[in-house]
């Protein structure tokens, strides 16, 4: 199994950006997100894909990225398995762009993700599962390449594909496969999209739900969602501190079983607990 390599960027909130509006892009890398996501798939209608991308391109080529680091500069392209996903990817290995993340949607296989890694060696690869055979090979989606460092959850698409409703309860066991398999790897998992942008109280609720799953963060469509979203995946004070006692006695008690307000800690509490400082940042 390949070993997966660490995230270089904090990924909790991503923001899509439709690849048509470069106007936004400078707004976006000001916002509260980690990061844009400049999209070449959805956002862009079949008719305009060749000019958005060139424009994209060009823009990437003359400013290198949008922000500054540690903010995430990343591109959505077309499926490699359609002619608009194999021609996004000729470009943006002809352009020799340097991406700090690039986003597959309708990741179906490892095969996809191998060829994608062999095609731009050095580009961190997020794939989207969003079909039948995605959740079904999520796993050896995850382990495919060490360029993987997150996988993203795509219920709308998959709901509209099973016929199904992109509800929580009927969205619970895709959702706990990819979490699965993302941490079989130690993989970010990002959950999808919130759509009612004026509902803040039910993103809250939905970031809650995907945070006790095991997902690390939320995709966004809307840079007023970003702030409420990374609130929701950062530890509380008390659960930092907690986390920070937790970690420091274990590692006194030279890896052996330690004790701490009376509980026994042993290396499973010992690992949640490093996650719970990963997420606030130490």
């Amino acid at each position: 199994m390949p070993t997966s390599v660490a995230p270089p960027l904090r990924l909790t909130a991503l923001l899509f950006t439709p690849g048509s509006r470069p106007d936004r892009f400078a707004k976006a890398a000001v916002s509260a997100a980690d990061g844009v996501i400049v999209d070449l798939e959805d956002a862009v209608p079949v008719p305009d894909k060749d000019r958005v991308r060139g424009e994209v391109v060009a823009y990437f080529r003359e400013h290198g990225r949008i922000g500054m680091p540690p903010f995430v500069s990343a591109l959505r392209i077309n499926n490699p398995r359609t002619e608009s996903g194999r021609r996004d990817l000729e470009a943006v290995a002809a352009a020799g762009l340097q991406l700090d993340l690039l986003m597959l949607p309708k990741v179906e296989s490892a095969d996809e993700i191998r060829q994608v890694a062999a095609h731009l060696p050095g580009i961190p690869l997020l794939g989207l599962i969003e079909t039948i055979q995605g959740v079904r090979r999520c796993a050896s989606i995850a382990e495919a390449s060490p360029a993987v460092v997150a996988l993203g959850f795509g219920g709308y698409d998959l709901s509209a594909e099973t016929g199904g409703e992109p509800t929580w309860d009927a969205l619970l066991w895709p959702r706990t496969q990819l979490v699965h398999a993302c941490a079989g790897v130690g993989i970010v998992a990002l959950d999808q999209p919130y759509i009612d942008l004026d509902n803040d109280a039910g993103l809250a609720e939905e970031c809650a739900c995907a945070r006790a799953l095991g997902f690390s963060g939320k995709l966004a469509i809307h840079p007023k969602q970003c702030a409420g979203i990374k609130a929701a995946f950062q530890p509380t004070a008390a659960q930092a501190d907690r986390a920070r006692r937790l970690v420091a006695a274990f590692e006194a008690a030279g890896g052996n079983v330690a004790n701490i307000d009376g509980q026994m800690i042993d290396v499973p509490m010992y690992r949640s607990a490093q996650r719970v400082l990963r997420r606030a940042g130490e």
